[in-house]
C-alpha cells in the first residue's frame, strides 16, 4: 500500500503522475525505496490526502513507475509556481521562504521527481480491495 500527504498530481494525455521537488540525496532515497520494496508488478493499493479536502481517498490499485519526464517548473505561471513554492514551505515547517524555494528549484539544489500512476488494468483489483479490505459496496471504485 501506499499513502501519498498531500500530493502534486499532473494528469495529461500521457497519463497520471505523482510529483514532488526534493534534494537529489532524497529523491535517490524515495527511489531506491520504491524499487526494492515494491512488490515486483509494481503496484499498489494507493491513497492519497489532499489537505482542502481534510480526507483520505482510495485512488485504487496503482501500477507505479518512477519516471523521467520533462521539467515543468519553467512552464509553470506565476500563481501555480506560487501554490508550489507554498506547499513545499508548509511541508518543511516554513524553514525557508517561497522565494528560497523557488531559487533552490531553479539552481538545481530541488529537483523535480514524478511517479506515474496507472490504475487502467486493475479495475477489478480495486474493487475487490475496496470491498473486501475496506467494506465498500458501491460500483464507482476505480473509474
Amino acid at each position: 500500500m501506499a499513502f501519498v500527504h498531500d500530493p502534486f498530481s499532473m494528469d495529461g494525455p500521457g497519463g497520471s503522475f505523482l510529483m514532488n521537488w526534493g534534494t537529489p540525496g532524497a529523491n535517490e532515497t524515495v527511489h531506491a525505496y520504491i524499487v526494492k520494496n515494491c512488490p515486483r508488478d509494481r503496484v499498489l493499493h494507493t491513497f492519497t490526502f489532499p489537505v482542502k479536502r481534510g480526507v483520505w481517498y482510495y485512488i485504487g490499485a496503482q501500477k507505479w513507475d518512477v519516471k523521467d519526464i520533462f521539467e515543468i517548473w519553467s512552464t509553470l505561471g506565476d500563481k501555480a509556481k506560487e501554490v508550489v513554492t507554498g506547499k513545499l514551505q508548509r511541508r518543511c515547517n516554513r524553514g525557508l521562504s517561497q522565494q528560497e524555494i523557488a531559487e533552490m528549484i531553479q539552481d538545481g539544489r530541488l529537483q523535480q521527481f514524478c511517479i506515474e500512476v496507472s490504475g487502467r488494468l486493475l479495475k477489478d483489483v480495486s474493487r475487490a480491495f475496496a470491498k473486501t479490505s475496506l467494506g465498500y459496496e458501491g460500483g464507482n471504485v476505480a473509474q
